[in-house]
């Protein structure tokens, strides 16, 4: 009998686990600086950044991909490649003069549920405080959780050395974390301020978690916003960075799900030499 505990306390870590890694999705462009008239390639990873995936590319789950450009907007749906059994799924820019540009991708709804134990750790490990509290008032934690869940993803490009504006101004997505100063221009500490708006506006309480990403080495990073959804967060290595943030609320006569769940994330890399 205590065999089989052990084994089943076992299951719901690695239920719990696999659901988080699950969620993890960002964009990683070729190189994140490059030269003018330079083109950059995009695949889609999804997991933990020490055990990433190709993203199961496929046009039923992409709702846009663009290009937000320092003097406008363009669609980079036509470069798309779906992954199949010979290529992982990616997708290319136009070429690219001088200037800063962010790849903004939205996918489609899925829906994800887990049994109650593993549900309840999701939300605390991810500060989804809007669905605990609910959860909690409603007597609801000994149940199964079923959400509509989301992705929003930007990556920051820097071509050439002409940093421009449009790397901290929101691009629309529902949820969305928003660089406060240019990213490829951190002062000495390396301190980025961000902001995180939720529909729009500042979204206060929410967990801002740092990683980094293949070839760095950054500490990783638990940060949560204040009433103006702002939140800072520094580096002291070099090397591609993901910024990413959950958040979600209850539904209200959805048969599909009991709540609805975003998840963003930004990536870029931090050049301290550059400074």
């Amino acid at each position: 009998m205590q065999f089989r505990s052990t084994l089943m306390y076992a299951g719901l870590l690695m239920s719990t686990s696999f659901t988080a890694s699950a969620h993890d999705f960002w964009l990683a462009p070729g190189k994140y600086q490059v030269a003018p008239s330079s083109t950059v390639p995009i695949q889609f990873k999804v997991g933990h950044n020490d055990s990433a995936d190709d993203w199961n590319l496929r046009w039923d789950k992409i709702v846009a991909l663009r290009n937000y450009t320092p003097v406008g907007v363009a669609d980079l749906s036509a470069s798309i490649i779906q992954k199949s059994d010979l290529l992982p799924g990616a997708a290319k820019t136009q070429s690219l003069e001088s200037g800063t540009y962010v790849i903004g991708l939205e996918s489609y709804h899925s829906v994800s549920e887990l049994s109650a134990d593993p549900f309840n750790s999701y939300i605390e490990e991810e500060g989804l405080t809007e669905i605990h509290d609910y959860r909690q008032q409603k007597g609801l934690t000994g149940r199964a959780g079923t959400e509509l869940y989301s992705r929003k993803a930007k990556t920051i490009i820097q071509v050439g050395d002409k940093l421009t504006e449009n790397a901290t101004h929101p691009i629309g997505h529902t949820l969305e974390i928003i660089p406060v100063s240019h990213p490829y221009d951190l002062n000495e500490q390396a301190a980025l301020p961000l902001q995180v708006l939720f529909k729009g506006r500042p979204l206060e309480g929410a967990l801002v978690k740092t990683s980094a990403l293949k070839g760095a080495n950054h500490k990783a990073q638990s940060v949560k916003t204040d009433a103006e959804g702002r939140a800072t967060v520094s580096f002291s290595e070099e090397g591609p960075v993901k910024l990413s943030v959950v958040w979600g609320e209850p539904l209200s006569g959805n048969p599909r799900a009991d709540f609805e769940t975003y998840f963003s994330s930004l990536t870029f890399s931090v050049n301290k030499s550059a400074n």
